[in-house]
């Protein structure tokens, strides 16, 4: 029904037919259940859901209602990293929480900021750390950039919203879609944000 519960469905649904080693592999640790679920639970409704509320809203006001819980999520985020160190949003392992958060950010720079009119700033001008772990989530870890198209990201909003883009027109930029030079220490970089007072008030 809902792509949350394909989510934990595919990490299990398939184990008998597995080898042991791969029939092991999840996302969804033990030990991390409550932070995953409690943290899952803001970045689906304020930013994987949040883009779209800003970006399809049918007027003014809801736009400005809901652009604001995008980047309260997003500070919220960079928080977390500097707080667990990376390389993943809660520290060394790779959970559930990477995997739903990237989806949105990959596309945020490249799409988000001009199509859905999400530019209170950008990934990689306003959020070092952030911009940092989707640098290593594209180039270091494997099945991310492997699954990543930017083409069909960037034509697949710019040429089906005909209320937003009539013309079709597909931006080139950014450019590049998503820098390289990553940083093992998150401690050495500035944590970032978006300041309005808006966005610091719903954080």
């Amino acid at each position: 029904n809902e792509s949350a519960e394909l989510l934990r469905d595919l990490q299990t649904a398939f184990n008998p037919l597995l080898p042991e080693k791969e029939a092991a592999v999840t996302f969804y640790h033990e030990n991390l259940r409550s932070r995953i679920d409690a943290i899952c639970n803001w970045i689906q409704r304020d930013l994987n859901t949040g883009v779209y509320k800003a970006g399809f809203a049918p007027d003014q006001e809801t736009y400005d209602r809901n652009v604001i819980p995008v980047f309260a999520a997003l500070n919220k985020l960079e928080k977390l990293l500097a707080d667990s160190g990376g390389p993943y949003v809660l520290g060394a392992e790779l959970t559930e929480v990477d995997i739903r958060a990237y989806a949105t950010l990959i596309r945020f720079d490249t799409v988000y900021v001009q199509h859905f009119k999400c530019n209170l700033g950008t990934i990689r001008h306003d959020y070092p750390l952030l911009n940092n772990y989707l640098k290593n989530l594209y180039w270091n870890v494997k099945g991310f950039r492997e699954t990543t198209d930017f083409r069909h990201i960037k034509e697949n909003y710019t040429k089906s919203h005909d209320d937003i883009n009539p013309k079709h027109i597909t931006p080139m930029g950014p450019w590049p879609d998503v820098e390289e030079g990553f940083e093992r220490d998150f401690s050495k970089l500035r944590v970032g944000s978006v300041r309005l007072p808006a966005v610091l008030e719903y954080e």
